[in-house]
């Protein structure tokens, strides 16, 4: 199938990027501008720094390396790369690339969509956040955020969820029952926002009861601070810093957590989700995801302990937790399947290219 375009050949999208290194959006921008040109027909290019996220791009897609400089400096290069490749669409993942596409886009004469990807604890600064024709929402509580705390019109804002990281070549999901020890995953960046100290905390609480190991799968400012806790509480956490193997890791352990104090709509569960594995998590990181029995969600003020009896909980029960695991796996099948959740964001480039829109 090819993508129609106001003018001659197939639509063209850039997206920009701060970076193609680790992370949710270098993710979604990966599986979209994939799926865009592979599926769809797409002429995409990804306009960022370098990093290990490129090399998952698909050969159709073109990536437009640039280091990383100031405001102004990356604005030019973006304002360069535009009038070289002329895309009908400037799709961007953060706000500060939003804010420079806006620009590039005014004087090209370009439309700009962007991702909102998490829901943040500020928006700050309120008047440049969000300003583009569409912003994408990845879940009901970002979408809020972008129309209540951004103030943005709502008819701009159209959730299209997340889908699990698309990983060609992964292995089949394998069944895992819960034995001993324990094991327990978290993936993620080691900041304030996913809360590895908690992760320590629980991960400390149901060891003084059962043998568990526990593996936080990712790198960040706070991983000193993790691994002094850990030692000074006993925690056998093993810190495996920035990997690549996660369907591995997922397959490897019995339960994913989720420690985090906000979030969007996480791949890390959507991905624990595909690969049959029961998810606990705070309300918060959880956002809606684990509704209807799809995993165990903890009440954001819970205690370390309270939080800890969750998970024995559900590794006793061998029953509950294997319907848990169907509802999860049957839902990702359907609702965050990659044409369902890419679908409306091809659905909005067109919209905005067509020759009543442009102007």
């Amino acid at each position: 199938m090819t993508a129609d375009s106001a003018g001659p050949g197939p639509l063209h999208v850039m997206h920009v990027v701060d970076s193609m290194g680790h992370g949710g959006a270098q993710q979604v921008v990966v599986d979209l501008a994939n799926w865009l040109a592979v599926d769809e027909g797409v002429t995409v290019s990804v306009f960022g720094a370098g990093g290990l996220a490129a090399a998952r791009l698909a050969p159709p897609v073109r990536f437009v390396e640039h280091e990383s400089a100031g405001f102004v400096s990356q604005t030019m290069r973006l304002l360069r790369a535009a009038r070289r490749t002329r895309p009908d669409v400037l799709h961007a993942h953060q706000r500060r690339e939003a804010l420079q596409s806006l620009i590039v886009g005014r004087l090209l004469g370009i439309p700009v969509v962007e991702h909102a990807h998490t829901r943040l604890p500020s928006v700050r600064p309120r008047v440049l956040s969000f300003r583009s024709r569409v912003v994408f929402a990845v879940g009901p509580t970002v979408a809020e955020m972008v129309v209540d705390d951004a103030g943005r019109p709502a008819a701009r804002v159209v959730i299209v969820g997340n889908a699990p990281a698309q990983r060609p070549g992964a292995p089949a999901a394998v069944a895992n029952e819960v034995a001993v020890p324990l094991r327990l995953l978290a993936v993620g960046r080691m900041v304030e926002q996913k809360d590895p100290l908690r992760f320590v905390r629980v991960v400390a609480e149901l060891a003084s009861g059962r043998p568990v190991e526990a593996t936080w799968a990712g790198d960040g400012e706070l991983l000193a601070d993790a691994r002094s806790a850990a030692i000074e509480r006993g925690a056998p956490v093993d810190f495996a810093g920035q990997v690549d193997d996660v369907p591995a890791r997922l397959d490897a352990a019995h339960f994913l957590l989720m420690t985090s104090r906000w979030e969007g709509t996480p791949l890390a569960v959507l991905e624990a989700f595909d690969r049959r594995r029961p998810v606990v998590a705070t309300a918060s990181a959880a956002n809606g995801l684990l509704d209807d029995g799809r995993g165990y969600e903890v009440p954001d003020d819970a205690t370390d302990a309270e939080f800890a009896a969750v998970v024995a909980r559900a590794a006793d029960d061998t029953a509950a937790r294997a319907a848990v695991i169907e509802r999860a796996k049957s839902w990702a099948d359907t609702e965050a399947a990659p044409e369902r959740v890419f679908g409306p964001v091809l659905e909005a480039y067109r919209r905005l290219t067509t020759p009543a829109l442009r102007s």
